[in-house]
């Protein structure tokens, strides 16, 4: 049963039993906060690899809402029948399933986790005088090295491309060369072919908008790493090439996209809560003088939640305190420990790291 549904049934009942009921004020429950907003639509890439789908499981953020220490920062996003509420002001498309519609908990890797797009949102949907969409596109177990790997980067050497193809014909005699060059920048260009294909079709996808007004690209962010910086070979040279390949992939980005100074958010790597030789090849590829003003690094090490990590390492997890976990984490640090409160952190760090470029106000 929907939710006007259900409200509509409640008030027959408790008519039907003889009471009267008062007409209710006008007021935040009976009233779209986020109306939808007016002129060109503001649309915000979020591409990367599992931290940018999101795993952190719904309850973790329902916990923070009920819960009275953390209910005034979070519970906005319950209305007072216990369903969710949704932005009409930020729009979302998630390569997840194909999912979209308005913004709300549950578009992550599934629709029942979310990801950073919740706190990216809620800034941008804040601080935007204009409609939002967040346009995600993103793949676990993806790599720069090759997943993301853009047209300015160049391929591996020939040695390692014949290594990778004997290796392919072990499992498929008939694999090719072509076969093993095509693995190399896919997810690139499925990132262009999503953003493409979803910008395309808006009015199919979203009714109410605007074919008039427009859109404008306003925004890129890319939130990606572990497979990087678990390679070994990477890790040997100190990620120099990560580095060189993540620059690269910043312009051609801005090629490809037609958007020559799109504004560009690179999420730190923060999984685990440590810093080392990753997480400042990442920060290195954003500090190009050319990158100057429209190229910010957020780093996410600092949301860590090291009491939650204890609960995994300790096994809290599948123990028979298992729910004192699973209140507030709902993953193994890998995927910061699916943490609504910290992805949530995450998003909002990112969106105010966009804001301060694109010189609207700080959110608050």
């Amino acid at each position: 049963m929907k939710r006007h549904q259900l409200i509509s049934a409640v008030a027959a009942i408790t008519i039907a039993a003889g009471v009267c009921l008062a007409k209710t004020p006008e007021s935040a429950f009976n009233r779209d906060p986020w109306p939808q907003k007016k002129g060109k639509v503001k649309v915000y890439i979020l591409c990367g690899q599992s931290n940018m789908q999101g795993h952190a499981a719904l309850r973790t953020l329902e916990y923070l809402i009920y819960n009275k220490e953390t209910a005034a920062e979070y519970q906005e996003w319950k209305d007072r029948y216990g369903f969710w509420n949704e932005r009409s002001d930020v729009w979302v498309w998630t390569t997840n399933g194909e999912r979209y519609g308005k913004l709300k908990p549950g578009y992550g890797a599934s629709d029942k986790v979310l990801g950073p797009e919740l706190g990216f949102g809620q800034v941008m949907g804040e601080k935007s005088d204009q409609q939002v969409l967040l346009i995600k596109t993103c793949w676990g177990g993806k790599s720069v090295k090759r997943d993301f790997l853009s047209p300015g980067s160049k391929l591996p050497s020939d040695e390692q491309l014949q290594k990778e193809l004997e290796g392919a014909r072990k499992k498929n005699p008939d694999a090719t060369m072509a076969d093993v060059k095509a693995r190399y920048g896919f997810y690139y260009r499925e990132t262009l072919k999503s953003v493409n294909d979803v910008l395309g079709k808006l009015k199919e996808l979203y009714p109410k908008y605007d074919e008039k007004a427009g859109y404008e690209l306003a925004g890129f962010v890319f939130f990606q790493g572990w497979n990087d910086m678990v390679d070994g070979e990477q890790r040997t040279e100190k990620y120099a090439q990560f580095t060189t390949r993540l620059a690269q992939m910043i312009k051609d980005f801005r090629k490809d996209l037609k958007a020559p100074n799109l504004p560009v958010v690179i999420g730190e790597l923060g999984a685990g809560g440590k810093r080392g030789d990753f997480q400042a090849a990442q920060e290195a590829a954003t500090k190009l003088p050319e990158f100057a003003g429209n190229v910010k690094f957020v780093k996410t090490v600092d949301f860590w939640e090291p009491e939650v990590d204890k609960m995994v390492s300790e096994g809290v997890w599948k123990g028979p305190d298992w729910v004192k976990f699973y209140n507030i984490g709902s993953e193994k640090g890998y995927h910061y420990l699916g943490s609504a409160r910290i992805l949530i952190k995450v998003g909002k760090a990112m969106g105010e790291a966009m804001i301060e470029m694109t010189g609207a106000k700080k959110a608050e």
